[in-house]
């Protein structure tokens, strides 16, 4: 078994994926839905969802958005355990520069309790 493959560690947030294939597998997944959804023909006899169906929408939509932002650090991490450079890693996360993507960073890493991303930058640096 390759590091890739192996389970994350358990001091892993409950909604990380178990490997970085699981990930890649279930972000190529995600984009090919997307990619479904934006070019489905819209018929016009569907009817119009309803609030409740919007609602939940929204509902899901936010539920997979904070999973899929909790998955971040640890792509980054395994990222950087295979030799990529801050600055390799700025252009993939939408960031300017090597310090922008290693800040994205330890604001996004767990750290003590009640501490806040910028506490987690000053403490490193």
């Amino acid at each position: 078994m390759t590091p890739a493959d192996q389970p994350s560690s358990p001091s892993t947030d409950t909604h990380s994926p178990a490997s970085f294939l699981a990930a890649a597998a279930a972000l190529d997944a995600i984009d090919d839905a997307l990619r479904t959804a934006q070019h489905k023909p819209h018929h016009g006899t569907e009817a119009g969802p309803g609030p409740e169906q919007a609602l939940a929408c929204l509902l899901l939509l936010r539920q997979v958005r904070e999973q899929l932002a909790g998955w971040e650090t640890g792509l980054i991490e395994t990222a950087r355990d295979a030799g990529a450079s801050w600055a390799a890693l700025a252009s993939p996360l939408g960031v300017a520069s090597r310090q922008a993507a290693e800040r994205r960073y330890l604001r996004g890493r767990p750290g003590p309790a009640g501490t806040t991303g910028e506490q987690r930058v000053t403490a490193t640096r």
